[in-house]
């Protein structure tokens, strides 16, 4: 079993901008350090919780990790011309040399379409699923074949030679995107790529687990691709902490979340302005989970025995990979708190799951079904 960390970090003033930048490496490389299999970051723009550019972070970031991967958790599509991102993505492939994995997903804050001038309303669906084909084509395209048009709703443009840098990894980047709709599930499987599930535990994410895994071995990948596609799946995991104990985590996350509080009603509060300044009334797919009932739901602390049980369900339902988040103040007790957690996770947690085998995806029936990829490399 593989187990990422998202780096998290946050600041709530100008005056906590550079600590929170300077967390953000140092919790990389502590993480690196620690034999965490990746480092990711998420792509959240003026809320202060994190850089806006993940791909601009972790391209700083790679050179100096002796192990982890590098990732995003998600890049959001809406929010880049299909070249640029492609570019950008291709030089992080570089830069990591090959082992870094782009999530890619439409974003849910109302206040990123208003601020880069696009139809709250498309962000989800529409500049997604036309952002992700645009890049698909872009990757395709070798010098001498035709011009590639750039045509989405918000982006245009023509390709007229490749993409350079090519990817380190031929011929397009590990991607990863979120199982939130049959079609992303489709997608995904069709491309022989791995999917974000979002749910508090096993029981949640076992129905889109079960599709998607299913949707994966219909295909006709090889093994290679059904191994990826196995070792790199995980849930999205917004609020977790762990702790010595369940008590003194749960007071430990508290202080944590007493930090954060005034980031999350305001960006409540911009989310509705947003949607107030281009007239949309109605609810808005995945906009409204940012609440403090959504975050008390899918909060995990406790201690090691508590976590484990967590993370060992998971394992059974037949998922490669664990995703770490502890989210902080960027102060420091915020700090040490985070720091304390992260060493704890991996000593007390990591080497209980990490030889655990994980299961190869192969179709209902199949006598491969019960074959397993064995610990990773």
């Amino acid at each position: 079993m593989k187990f990422s960390f998202s780096m998290t970090s946050l600041s709530l003033s100008p005056e906590g901008d550079e600590a929170m930048m300077e967390s953000e490496i140092a919790l990389g490389l502590l993480a690196d350090e620690l034999g965490y299999d990746m480092v990711k970051m998420g792509e959240r723009h003026f809320s202060g919780l994190g850089g806006g550019n993940p791909l601009q972070m972790l391209a700083a970031l790679a050179p100096r990790l002796k192990h982890a991967w590098v990732g995003t958790g998600v890049t959001v599509v809406p929010d880049h011309h299909p070249v640029r991102l492609a570019e950008q993505i291709n030089i992080l492939d570089h830069l990591a040399k090959g082992k870094s994995l782009v999530g890619l997903g439409s974003g849910m804050s109302p206040e990123d379409a208003a601020a880069f001038g696009f139809d709250v309303r498309d962000q989800n669906r529409l500049m997604f699923d036309e952002g992700v084909e645009a890049l698909l084509r872009l990757w395709a395209k070798r010098s001498d074949d035709p011009p590639v048009p750039v045509d989405t709703r918000y982006h245009k443009g023509t390709l007229l030679e490749r993409i350079c840098p090519s990817p380190y990894r031929k011929d397009q980047p590990y991607l990863k995107t979120t199982a939130s709709s049959p079609q992303h599930i489709e997608r995904a499987a069709r491309n022989g790529w791995p999917v974000y599930l979002m749910g508090r535990d096993a029981e949640e994410v076992r129905p889109t687990f079960e599709r998607y895994r299913a949707a994966v071995a219909a295909r006709s990948h090889p093994d290679d691709v059904l191994d990826h596609c196995a070792r790199w799946t995980s849930v999205v995991t917004l609020a977790m902490h762990i702790a010595e104990t369940d008590a003194l985590a749960a007071e430990e996350a508290a202080y944590l979340d007493r930090g954060i509080e005034s980031l999350i009603e305001r960006k409540q509060l911009l989310g509705s302005q947003a949607k107030r300044l281009q007239g949309v009334e109605d609810e808005l797919p995945g906009a409204t989970r940012r609440g403090r009932e959504f975050r008390e739901h899918m909060r995990i602390v406790g201690g090691p025995e508590t976590i484990a049980g967590h993370v060992g369900a998971l394992a059974d339902l037949g998922l490669g990979l664990f995703q770490v988040a502890f989210t902080g103040p960027s102060d420091e007790a915020g700090g040490i708190l985070v720091r304390k957690a992260l060493r704890l996770f991996a000593e007390q947690i990591i080497p209980r799951f990490r030889d655990r085998a994980v299961p190869r995806y192969a179709p209902s029936g199949d006598t491969d079904i019960n074959a397993s990829i064995g610990s990773i490399a």
